[in-house]
């Protein structure tokens, strides 16, 4: 999965200063007047086709002149800390063209409009040629963003004198100002935006790898960069340093130091890899190592399991003990061999364990969302069959005037909606689910080879382990006092009843006064 931006939505309130004219003539480019506060804004200087490249307002119902629909959403708004407008921005993929990076953006502003039925001004701008702490970017990294922005109300047919009917801004979007009931519209948002972005990618030959979620649930270590906000990036952008750039910049360094530090790790076990092997190579040869006269036997634990197993146990007296000591660390090499791919297999399985953990956790936060939503569609439902025997007269003349939906009343429209909006969810819910049951299918899948994999090396050790107590009763015992800590836990879990039975065959065997000094020191350890 590769790393990329995700959209963002925000709620624009008078209580923070915010206005919606002053907004959207931002976002559009345009010179607005604002008649709720008695002035001006202008930012016609964003040159359309420059930073700004594409804009549009869409509406399901003609609501598409950005001077009236942003004054009648400041005009409906009473409260002095009311919300004005909704901004979401979405990034664009690299390597798309104006006129396609505008399609996309169309093309979720269309998508926001038939979900809230309510209107969306669009704004597709190009991205600036610095990032946010005043380094210039690369060409190919300079793309677009769009910003999709909407009123806080649905658009309903208003009645008028006369018996006309205009649109206005009805009910609020209440959805969106309910966090337990936003989260789940603003996951199809994102979710919407990476299948657009993953099938424009795909038709202009580009990596189709977007994705919606954030990089804690897919699992990327990433720690993410703290957001400076519009005074700290002008400021960066001016050369001018910031406390908020220092904490940005001081996770940059610490990231770069990390990606060092292990790369130096992983050369200095490469590097001790060789060093085994070249030491196991100079004493590997049964002329020179094993007919060597008897020393002090000291155990460096720094080499590897064989050359330890090869200290502890000595060159052998005579021929016999000789054959028998080279076949055991035969033996003893499978035993190492097996255990480093057993280290590898246990963290491929603590990944799998993770992952599977993780699309738990999400699939039963899927079914408590689907559940929520399940009984707001039931309210829903409710609602509009209170409504439909309320009011029959209404509903007998709609049906009988036009048979389709359009010739019904405007509260029966909204309610109707309300309850297919829901409907949709909950089918939207369940897709979710079904997505998290299949991954953890292939997570199993996946796993089987790895575990199928694991029972073979540990079967090498069960046997390898009991060829070493056929050659020497105390050999397995002598093999576990040379072990480093991971290595004896890993023998003893694997080959622990084989190892307690030949060290029961090995005590009543031979005494322990026949056994050299050195030997019972290591058995002690």
């Amino acid at each position: 999965m590769s790393q990329h931006a995700r959209p963002h939505i925000e709620t624009h309130t008078r209580g923070k200063g915010h206005s919606a004219v002053a907004g959207a003539a931002y976002r559009l480019g345009l010179k607005l007047y604002d008649r709720q506060a008695g002035v001006w804004h202008d930012y016609r200087k964003r040159q359309l086709g420059e930073e700004i490249v594409r804009t549009l307002t869409v509406a399901p119902e003609g609501a598409t002149d950005p001077d009236e629909l942003w004054n009648r959403a400041e005009a409906t708004e009473k409260r002095k800390d009311a919300q004005v407008a909704r901004d979401f921005r979405i990034p664009v993929p690299f390597g798309l063209s104006d006129q396609q990076a505008g399609d996309l953006a169309e093309e979720m502003a269309r998508f926001i409009a038939r979900e809230l039925h309510t209107s969306v001004s669009m704004g597709l701008h190009r991205d600036a040629a610095v990032d946010a702490l005043g380094q210039v970017k690369a060409d190919e990294k300079v793309g677009f963003h769009a910003h999709l922005y909407f009123p806080t109300r649905r658009l309903e047919q208003m009645e008028g004198e006369g018996g006309g009917s205009a649109w206005g801004l009805g009910a609020k979007l209440t959805m969106l100002s309910n966090r337990s009931t936003s989260g789940m519209f603003v996951e199809r948002l994102n979710q919407h935006w990476a299948e657009l972005a993953n099938q424009y990618t795909a038709a202009n030959g580009l990596t189709a790898n977007y994705d919606h979620r954030s990089y804690a649930r897919i699992g990327l270590p990433i720690l993410p960069q703290p957001k400076l906000g519009q005074a700290a990036t002008a400021m960066e952008r001016r050369g001018f340093f910031t406390r908020k750039g220092d904490a940005a910049r001081d996770i940059i360094i610490a990231s770069e130091v990390y990606k060092a530090a292990h790369a130096i790790v992983l050369e200095a076990q490469r590097e001790q890899a060789v060093a085994d092997v070249q030491r196991e190579a100079s004493t590997s040869s049964p002329s020179e190592a094993l007919s060597a006269p008897p020393a002090a036997i000291s155990v460096d634990m720094n080499a590897s399991l064989v050359a330890r197993f090869r200290s502890a146990i000595g060159p052998g007296a005579t021929d016999e003990e000789r054959t028998r000591h080279h076949e055991a660390l035969s033996w003893v090499r499978v035993i190492q061999t097996a255990l480093r791919v057993l280290e590898r297999i246990t963290q491929t399985l603590l990944g799998f364990a993770k992952d599977r953990e993780r699309e738990r956790a999400a699939m039963m936060d899927v079914e408590y969302q689907a559940d929520a939503c399940r009984m707001q569609r039931a309210d829903a439902h409710r609602r509009l069959k209170v409504w439909e025997s309320d009011h029959p007269w209404r509903m007998t003349v709609a049906k009988a005037m036009n048979g389709d939906e359009s010739g019904m009343p405007a509260a029966w429209r909204r309610l109707k909606a309300e309850a297919r909006m829901y409907h949709d969810e909950v089918q939207a819910l369940k897709a979710a689910m079904r997505g998290h049951r299949l991954a953890l299918g292939a997570l199993a899948e996946q796993e089987a080879p790895v575990l199928a994999q694991r029972e073979i090396q540990e079967g090498r050790v069960r046997r390898a382990v009991s060829e070493l107590g056929a050659l020497d009763a105390g050999f397995p015992e002598r093999l576990v006092g040379v072990c480093r800590e991971g290595e004896r836990v890993s023998i003893e879990k694997v080959a622990a009843p084989v190892i307690t039975s030949l060290s029961e065959e090995s005590v009543d065997a031979a005494p322990a006064a026949n056994m050299q000094p050195a030997i019972r020191g290591v058995l002690r350890l």
